[in-house]
């Protein structure tokens, strides 16, 4: 379930001009990938993704993935997507439609204010609220898995709220079959 403020319209919208830009052959920093057979470009196996579903991704592809993948960073106690983080997710989605064969873990994080329970549930719940919204872009629910970390990895150390931003954030985690691959950290 989404939550959208006053600004914002429906999801199809945003699911629709995703779409669109990537059968418009879009390019931008997240689409550097090669394509990964035949004499396909990414332009075109957006405009007909089948082409990727049994292509291999190789090493070289994978670390143009990881490095392209965006992580976003959540308000102090907050769970909900704001208007930045849905743009990254956005061109995440255009990785993942993309690339038909990478998995992606998604990892929820919080800052050190409050008990170890309730920063690993706030943690899943903004790794759930990336999944939503990936999956409403059109990414399928089997490609994306959870985990949370609450506040037991964080990018900065103790601090008050406003040093502590960095760690709320939810990362991505590209998965190659059973290996887990280097992450957005």
């Amino acid at each position: 379930m989404f939550v959208f403020d006053r600004n914002h319209k429906v999801l199809t919208a945003v699911a629709a001009a995703a779409l669109m830009a990537l059968a418009s052959g879009c390019t931008g920093k997240n689409q550097t990938a090669a394509a990964t057979s035949g004499s396909q470009t990414p332009e075109t196996a957006a405009a007909d993704p089948a082409t990727f579903a049994d292509a291999p991704i190789t090493e070289e592809e994978l670390a143009i993935l990881r490095a392209n993948f965006q992580r976003v960073h959540f308000d102090f106690d907050v769970a909900e997507l704001d208007e930045p983080s849905r743009d990254l997710l956005a061109q995440n989605a255009e990785i993942l439609i993309r690339h038909r064969a990478v998995t992606v873990r998604i990892e929820g994080h919080a800052d050190h204010f409050g008990s170890d329970e309730y920063n690993l549930a706030l943690g899943q719940r903004r790794a759930e609220a990336v999944r939503s919204y990936l999956t409403a872009l059109g990414v399928p629910e089997e490609r994306l898995t959870l985990i949370s970390y609450g506040e037991l990895r964080p990018l900065v150390g103790d601090g008050d709220r406003s040093t502590q931003g960095p760690n709320r954030r939810a990362e991505f985690v590209v998965i190659d079959g059973s290996d887990v691959a280097l992450s957005s950290y």
